[in-house]
């Protein structure tokens, strides 16, 4: 046990949030299914994965309320998951869209292919929405949980599986 134990505190197993392909720490489900499976029967190490899970769940419905709030702030369809992947990078990292004469991309993501006039309608809308200070916050609340994950893990999560190797 001490050997899995020390294999999870040097490179902790990671997932990517839907769409926002944040990377969170692995919680349950994703222990479950891995070779690190046999931590789960240490009680506190299990405890202090369900504070994962729950941070998870709530990241997961702000970024469902992300998704919806742009969609209906769209005059066109657009690629809702690669618009909130964006939106989300813009707001929280920085950069830009690349305007093309058919398709507004960011990064490796096209948002929205088709007429130039209709390209530049999306992007004046995103520019307006980037303003909307109820969207930003959202943005900075779904990147401070994530990186609260990162801290629970380092305090928590790794004091609780210090004491469990120190016990056996």
């Amino acid at each position: 046990m001490s050997n899995i134990v020390d294999d999870y505190l040097t490179a902790p197993p990671i997932e990517k949030l839907k769409v926002l392909e944040i990377e969170i720490p692995c919680g349950t489900e994703c222990i479950k299914y891995s070779h690190f499976k046999d931590l789960l029967n240490v009680e506190t190490f299990r405890q202090q994965l369900e504070v994962i899970d729950s941070l998870k769940s709530l990241i997961e419905d702000k970024i469902d309320v992300l998704i919806r709030e742009l969609e209906s702030r769209m005059p066109i369809k657009v690629n809702t998951y690669e618009l909130a992947y964006s939106f989300y990078r813009i707001v929280e990292i920085g950069g830009d869209y690349t305007i093309g004469s058919d398709t507004l991309r960011y990064e490796d993501k096209v948002v929205f292919k088709g007429r130039f006039e209709e390209l530049m309608t999306v992007y004046k809308t995103i520019e307006e929405i980037k303003k909307e200070e109820q969207l930003v916050n959202l943005c900075h609340e779904i990147r401070y949980l994530s990186e609260s994950m990162w801290v629970h893990l380092d305090k928590n999560i790794r004091r609780a599986l210090n004491e469990s190797k120190g016990r056996s």
